[in-house]
């Protein structure tokens, strides 16, 4: 099956077939590495009358290492111009699979450019009703998208809100649409303080839900993002969606026959307008929906622990992806110890303890009857044992603990016994490429099975209770770790390794 594949992904995928960096292209082919970065990121299109495809093609094409990277090789050109000319040269299948793709992107640019409506000039749009009716669902998103693209170019004023829907599972912001672009034009519009609420419709497709949350995931760590979902599961469809941004302009768009895309639109950039719009959203559909997730900010860090104490006192399986290890693998007793050298009061530190004694039964009373999942990059560890130090989070701010060589081998060990104890105990180290790939820029994901999702990032702790989204994630977690090579999660091999790291840790402590 032959698929749109835009530039910057196909490069990306043919460097990533021969194992090539960015940097080493740029010197490759003469050019400066922030070319070959803009490419990447489809900032920029290499020209229908230039020579950079064919110096790319040179390049790429004498720099095949092996068997192995000419499968890769074929398995993107066959993803991008299917089987029609699998028996040409290795050097001519680079070539069409780059003018393909670059068609791709730049045709696709063209649509965006002359398709959508010139919203910058209102009086034009105000006098011609022709302006006011978009026909064609790429023009449709594409006009929708320079609106969004309006807010991003200059800061909010009264804190006003842009209102999207979606009501025809989850049609408005397909994904394979234009994600780079629906992504980074609603971030720029909330960096520049603008509240986004986003309503949509809930269905039992588990990786369309997935899509939208991974989709929104830098979006919702900024804490302005808000999603919304109809309380009613089945509720019929209203056959309309809307994109309203104050003070610019408002779509309402529609499907011109039954149980088919949004393929149309009204355009309005009259207040009046704009405002009956806004209000039918406060007023008609807002009351209809539930709000899919709390939000905890970091100062909130008491209350947001709490809830985890809820979740682990709940029966069911556990899921992890986190990018440090969990507080819970670190002995009370021990815990103690560290956290003694910092400056928390007395009361806070009894509180912390608490907390951390009461979650670690709940860990351990669920591993001896439900399977628990930990998932960690392999260099959080290797980091523990390098810089011997570990940050959290607490009481509004990030304290990092120093530990001792003593300190590290009993981390590992208590590990050790966990997974020689409990056979429902699962874990793994990955490479920091399955993270970045999977983690995005969220600090951990904890699922448990049939009640929560606990999201955490930088800025902002996040909690998903709906159970079909739940679902999906478990889901998702699950294909991750399928996707983990059965070395890295296989018990015996990783108690071997922690093993090994303990009695190297001996051996500098006797040194010393």
């Amino acid at each position: 099956m032959i698929t749109k594949v835009k530039f910057g992904e196909c490069l990306q995928l043919l460097l990533s077939s021969l194992d090539m960096s960015n940097n080493r292209l740029a010197k490759g082919i003469n050019v400066d590495s922030s070319l070959i970065s803009r490419w990447l990121h489809e900032q920029r299109i290499p020209s229908y009358n230039g020579d950079y495809i064919e110096s790319i093609t040179n390049f790429l094409s004498k720099n095949i290492l092996n068997s192995i990277q000419e499968q890769r090789l074929n398995d993107v050109f066959k993803l991008i111009c299917g089987n029609a000319y699998i028996r040409i040269s290795m050097k001519n299948k680079i070539m069409k699979a780059l003018l393909e793709a670059q068609g791709c992107s730049l045709e696709g640019k063209k649509i965006r450019t002359n398709k959508k409506i010139d919203l910058s000039d209102k009086d034009n749009n105000n006098n011609n009703n022709n302006n006011n009716i978009i026909i064609g669902r790429k023009n449709v998103l594409a006009s929708i998208l320079a609106l969004i693209e309006t807010a991003g170019k200059e800061k909010c004023k009264d804190n006003n809100v842009i209102y999207l829907s979606s009501d025809n599972n989850l049609d408005l912001i397909k994904i394979q649409e234009d994600f780079t672009g629906w992504k980074e034009a609603i971030l720029k519009a909330l960096i520049n303080g603008w509240t986004v609420k986003f309503l949509f419709k809930l269905n039992q497709n588990i990786k369309e839900i997935m899509n939208l949350i991974l989709f929104t995931i830098p979006l919702l760590e900024t804490g302005r993002f808000l999603l919304y979902y109809y309380k009613t599961y089945d509720v019929a469809s209203h056959g309309r969606e809307v994109a309203i941004i104050p003070g610019e302009g408002a779509f309402s768009c529609f499907s011109t026959s039954l149980n088919s895309e949004i393929d149309c639109a009204f355009y309005t950039n009259n207040p009046v307008g704009i405002d009956i719009l806004c209000k039918n959203f406060n007023i008609l559909l807002l009351p209809l929906s539930k709000s899919l997730m709390e939000y905890y900010d970091l100062d909130e860090s008491v209350s947001y622990n709490k809830s985890l104490d809820e979740s682990d006192n709940t029966a069911g399986s556990r899921f992890s992806f986190k990018n440090s290890l969990s507080l819970l693998l670190i002995p009370n007793i021990l815990l103690k110890k560290l956290l003694d050298k910092l400056s928390f009061t007395n009361d806070q530190l009894i509180k912390i303890l608490e907390l951390h004694k009461r979650r670690v039964n709940f860990f351990l009373l669920n591993i001896n009857q439900y399977e628990h999942f930990d998932i960690y990059p392999l260099i959080s560890m290797q980091n523990i044992i390098k810089d011997k130090e570990f940050s959290f989070y607490c009481f509004n701010v990030v304290n990092t603990i120093n530990f001792d060589i003593e300190d590290i081998i009993i981390i590992i060990q208590n590990i050790l016994n966990l997974l020689k104890t409990y056979d429902n105990y699962k874990f793994s180290f990955v490479n920091e490429t399955l993270y970045k790939n999977k983690g995005n820029s969220v600090s951990s994901f904890i699922i448990k099975e049939r009640y929560s999702v606990h999201i955490e990032s930088s800025k902002h702790a996040i909690i998903i209770q709906e159970p079909m989204v739940v679902n999906a994630f478990e889901g998702y977690f699950k294909e991750i770790w399928e996707q983990i090579s059965p070395i890295d999660k296989d018990k015996k091999e990783v108690i071997k390794w922690l093993a090994h790291q303990v009695d190297t840790l001996k051996k500098q402590l006797i040194k010393i």
